[in-house]
């Protein structure tokens, strides 16, 4: 894989694994394994780095540590030897303190956003006799993932979530809803945990919304998207048999329903998730959100 075939979702979520590796307490990494890294990875975020982008920590300490050992050389003539790379361990470590800050900040917000949806799910699960629960995770198809960037990600969900706003079609008789963005670890692939909450007075079939939601990210995205339904009679059976039925109808009356609903909820916005976090946001966006 050459420099110019790497894809910027995917050197970001590289580049966080090494430097979370290097980081990491009681870390055992070869000193090899780091130059293998550098020599990759390194020339490929200073071509693919974006000005409009924010990145978070791990990225610009290892952008930062970088050049602190390379000096005015330029990336496509710097070597990354033994020596280079213990320059660079030595001042990344230096950032050991942040690094432990970091973790415990993005805990602290997705504490805040889990009390957040806590009362929202609330507010549903308590007031109505029945709310259709539905779990989609949309995302976009590996063999597309280098044209879709996050900006033009976010492009999408601004014309999906326009659509929930609308409540017609798949999203008609819907009380609420819930989504969080992430990125996965070893691709960097983006994707998006949805939960929706339906009127379970006018709605029934969940399986079908959730097809129809999938197939909706499917045609906005032009085809390069694709879902998992979580809604499936086979998913269901599964959690029912753990007893962790979340999905699908849950009755006020029934408390261990509603506790399963909240746990399936919870997911969305879980604090130990954090290399799953977005390595890049455009400034101003979230990467959590709710209805009203």
């Amino acid at each position: 894989m050459t420099t110019l075939s790497l894809s910027h979702d995917y050197v970001v979520a590289q580049i966080d694994t090494l430097v979370n590796a290097i980081l990491s307490p009681n870390a055992q990494i070869s000193i090899k394994h780091i130059s293998e890294q550098l020599n990759i990875y390194y020339e490929a975020m200073a071509l693919l780095s974006d000005d409009e982008l924010d990145y978070c920590n791990t990225i610009n300490w290892f952008m930062g540590s970088c050049y602190l050992v390379c000096g005015n050389h330029y990336p496509n003539e710097f070597i990354w030897d033994r020596a280079n790379t213990e320059r660079f361990v030595t001042a990344l470590r230096s950032y050991q303190y942040e690094f432990a800050t970091d973790i415990v900040s993005f805990a602290n917000q997705e504490r805040r956003n889990s009390r957040s949806l806590y009362r929202y799910m609330s507010y549903f699960l308590n007031k109505y006799a029945r709310a259709l629960i539905v779990r989609v995770d949309i995302k976009i198809k590996a063999e597309f993932a280098h044209l879709v960037n996050i900006k033009t990600f976010y492009d999408f969900m601004d014309d999906f979530n326009d659509k929930v706003g609308r409540k017609r079609g798949c999203f008609e008789h819907l009380r609420g809803h819930a989504w969080a963005i992430e990125q996965g670890v070893e691709t960097g692939g983006l994707h998006c945990h949805l939960l929706l909450i339906y009127n379970g007075d006018k709605r029934q079939n969940d399986w079908f919304l959730g097809d129809a939601v999938g197939r909706l990210w499917v045609e906005i995205t032009d085809g390069m998207g694709t879902y998992f339904n979580g809604n499936t009679s086979k998913h269901k059976q599964s959690y029912k048999r753990k007893g962790t039925l979340g999905i699908g109808m849950i009755h006020k009356d029934n408390p261990i329903e509603v506790d399963s609903a909240m746990y399936t909820a919870m997911y969305l916005v879980r604090p130990e998730k954090y290399k799953q976090r977005l390595k890049a946001k455009m400034s101003g966006r979230k990467s959590f959100g709710r209805g009203i």
